[in-house]
């Protein structure tokens, strides 16, 4: 070949039609939670803190956002949306939305905030080295129910009758116990109720009311969290002070939260998504044990309740809402 045709056959080469290269590839999160709102503002923290590691939204990443508002019943459709749209990496909150993607799944990585053991749930071979496709953060819950009654008796002194709301799930039993035992160590009676679906919330509460409870202490459940300002203002109408289980109701008008910080604890989980979306094995990533809990009172709420807040309460909450 001449040195003419050489030269023009590398200059071809350079010359590429449109199309040619292959497109970088977006990568899809797929997100699987309960919420009083959508978009979830969770969705936000989790691709501000991915921006963070370096990526563009929407060039590196997507969202594929399926966020239910009517507690649990969404989540199966939700999780087979998601398998079918091959989402790179599920992100769950909470551990129904964990189940839900565990059965839908065995080979989409899941990255997982839950208030439960995944180990004793069986997710995971052990925290050290989960297996399978699933990691993430186990949030400790443990004695956050019992420092709840705590925090009511100091708010209101002299407290004898406090009721605690629940929902069904798994840590229902759990729940129960801790709330018995703290309030036998605080020398008060303690009254259950159970919300079973969403249009039974003013009426448990009604009736803690009938059963003269003086204060109430809201346990951690997807089906109650998801409709946060029905149960604020069911409380709310019997002007009693109250508890919650998620930084989310004082943001909503609740009185006090004592919770680990869910805000937080997304920031870590996009740790998780970097590293999949890089190649690593999520059986291979630790499951963190987080426990990283703020008190959040709200004084437009204990003014609106007619109710002083104690100085004690104040010097020592992590955030003040006023």
């Amino acid at each position: 070949m001449r040195r003419r045709d050489l030269v023009l056959a590398g200059v071809a080469a350079l010359v590429v039609p449109p199309g040619a290269y292959a497109q970088k590839k977006t990568a899809v999160i797929g997100l699987l939670w309960n919420d009083s709102a959508k978009p979830s503002p969770y969705a936000t923290i989790l691709l501000d803190a991915l921006r963070k590691r370096g990526y563009s939204v929407p060039g590196d990443l997507r969202i594929e956002d399926r966020v239910g508002l009517e507690g649990y019943g969404s989540y199966g459709e939700g999780i087979e949306d998601l398998v079918r749209a091959k989402v790179d990496v599920i992100v769950t909150n909470g551990t129904t939305a964990l189940q839900a993607a565990a059965k839908a799944t065995k080979e989409i990585p899941i990255v997982a905030i839950t208030g439960s053991d995944p180990v004793k749930l069986g997710f995971a071979a052990s925290l050290s080295r989960p297996g399978g496709n699933i990691t993430g953060l186990a949030v400790s819950t443990v004695g956050l129910g019992a420092k709840r009654m705590e925090l009511l008796k100091e708010l209101t002194p002299g407290l004898s009758r406090v009721g605690v709301l629940l929902a069904p799930n798994v840590a229902n039993p759990a729940n129960r116990r801790e709330a018995e035992v703290a309030g036998a160590a605080l020398n008060m009676q303690v009254h259950f109720a159970e919300v079973r679906a969403i249009d039974e919330i003013e009426s448990r509460v009604g009736e803690l009311r009938q059963a003269r409870v003086e204060a109430i202490a809201v346990t951690a459940a997807t089906l109650m969290s998801s409709h946060s300002a029905r149960v604020i203002a069911a409380i709310a109408t019997h002007r009693l002070p109250a508890v919650y289980p998620n930084e989310r109701y004082a943001e909503a008008g609740a009185l006090m939260t004592y919770s680990s910080s869910v805000s937080r604890a997304f920031v870590s989980a996009a740790g998780y998504v970097d590293r999949i979306l890089k190649g690593a094995n999520p059986g291979h990533l630790p499951i963190e044990q987080f426990r990283d809990v703020d008190l959040v009172i709200n004084l437009r709420a204990a003014k609106a309740l007619g109710i002083k807040v104690p100085q004690t309460l104040l010097v020592r909450a992590d955030r003040v809402i006023e």
